[in-house]
């Protein structure tokens, strides 16, 4: 049998000398494109897959014109719906609306699942907005694999106007559409349909608001601010507002320049209810730079309990390191033991922080913290977060604490988990094989004994989901 790639050269090669005899000899020359029509229809019910292929991207992107497209769409009742399915996509790609009746037929009369989702998409390839309210529909469809193909085509619909009409049904949809028009715009990187977004993300449902944070989160932009500052505080605490606020500071790091970021944010907060500016605290750790620790310092350290508790949980969003002494001398200071324990977990949790430091460097920050710690609670949460530097010295520095019951199970866990690392634990293997036996020795969990174990002999071992 001959080979499709030479096959296909050939086959194409005779389409393409077809059309061109069509469009260079006129009405005469009509005959050799009408004979393509039945040569490439053979092929699609050839019982070899990379003849039927050639058929297919002949289809895409040869015999060109009206006539053609519907010589070929109407093939469709007489394939099987695998053949169905195939010939709607090509036509689609083939981007002749002469297709559309014939692919609308096949989605209103069709009971397959794989050629409707197929009619779906290539009704986005032809790009006409008399479908649009149809696709919208299929959004909510009982077939998953319709409602995807919907949201596909809704995508990839060509035209200035698209956008525009999709944000403005979303304004009306009921909730169930209106997020997911929502995430069709943000695919769509609609940027000049923010309005509608923005007008989502104070939406009284919960997943309107949350697809309206997400796409905004995508696409907002920095002087949108204010207005991205009330959909946080709209969100509900919880899951919903930590997205949100994600989201957010994804916007302000558009702001390249950590200064400027810093006080357009700060400019932004301005706008808020002083009432509800406090619980802002939080978005503001999780954007970070220099000019915001000074900001939020002056909360944590203030003489209100209630704004200090709010600074110091923004401290310890924070992306980097930066703001440890201040976490550290806010613990030091505090007359209050629940604010101590607070300020000294968020500098624990921020010196650890796998940023642009080495880990000797976290390393250190973690014996600083364990010099420092007060309980025996702050001392686990230093052997804890010690797994973060990922060096032979942090099993070194954690190892002598499986001698200790009151730390011996999180000095295991921290040590299972170094090892987890090979370049860690291969340069040193007597070593951590050592420390390993007194783990599965000491550890009340049985999977830390099956990792220790695979690591002793050299084996990966996959977290569980």
């Amino acid at each position: 049998m001959l080979r499709c790639s030479g096959w296909m050269a050939s086959f194409l090669l005779l389409a393409a000398v077809s059309i061109f005899g069509n469009d260079q000899q006129g009405a005469a020359a009509k005959r050799p494109g009408e004979q393509l029509v039945p040569r490439i229809f053979e092929l699609l019910g050839h019982p070899d897959r990379e003849f039927r292929a050639a058929a297919l991207e002949t289809i895409r992107t040869a015999a060109r014109g009206a006539a053609q497209t519907e010589a070929f769409a109407a093939q469709l009742p007489k394939l099987d719906d695998a053949g169905q399915a195939a010939l709607i996509i090509a036509l689609g790609d083939r981007g002749d609306a002469a297709a559309r009746p014939a692919i609308l037929e096949r989605l209103g009369n069709s009971k397959d699942e794989s050629v409707r989702s197929a009619a779906l998409l290539a009704l986005g390839e032809l790009s006409d907005l008399a479908d649009l309210p149809r696709l919208i529909r299929e959004l909510t469809s009982n077939s998953a694999a319709e409602q995807q193909a919907a949201r596909t085509a809704l995508v990839r619909m060509r035209g200035e106007s698209v956008a525009g009409k999709i944000a403005a049904e979303s304004m009306n949809a009921a909730s169930n559409v209106r997020g997911r028009l929502i995430d069709v715009l943000a695919a769509r990187r609609a940027t000049k349909e923010s309005a509608a977004i923005l007008a989502a993300a104070g939406d009284e449902d919960a997943q309107v608001r949350t697809s309206a944070m997400n796409a905004l989160g995508q696409i907002g932009r920095p002087e949108q601010l204010p207005a991205l500052l009330a959909g946080v505080l709209k969100a509900a605490k919880g899951g919903e507002r930590d997205n949100a606020e994600r989201n957010i500071a994804e916007v302000c790091k558009r702001i390249e320049n950590e200064d400027q970021r810093g006080e357009a944010l700060i400019q932004a907060l301005g706008t808020i209810d002083p009432e509800k500016r406090d619980e802002l605290m939080s978005l503001v750790g999780r954007v970070g730079g220099k000019r915001l620790i000074r900001f939020v310092a002056d909360i944590a350290t203030g003489t209100d309990a209630a704004r200090r508790a709010f600074g110091i949980d923004a401290l310890g969003k924070w992306p980097d390191a930066s703001p440890a002494d201040t976490l550290l001398e806010i613990a030091g200071k505090a007359s209050d033991s629940a604010e101590r324990r607070q300020a000294f977990q968020a500098f624990v949790k921020v010196s650890a922080i796998r940023d642009n430091r080495n880990d000797q460097q976290r390393l250190e920050r973690m014996k600083q913290a364990m010099t420092e710690a007060r309980s025996n609670e702050e001392k686990i949460a230093v052997i804890q977060r010690t797994r973060t530097a990922y060096d032979v010295e942090s099993m070194r520095f954690v190892r002598p604490y499986l001698e200790q019951p009151e730390f011996r199970q999180m000095a295991c866990e921290t040590i299972v988990e170094l090892a987890h690392h090979r370049q860690v634990r291969e340069p040193h293997k007597t070593e951590f094989d050592a420390v390993l036996d007194k783990v599965i020795q000491l550890t009340k969990d049985d999977e830390h004994i099956e990792r220790a174990n695979r690591y002793k002999r050299g084996q990966t071992w996959e977290r569980k989901k």
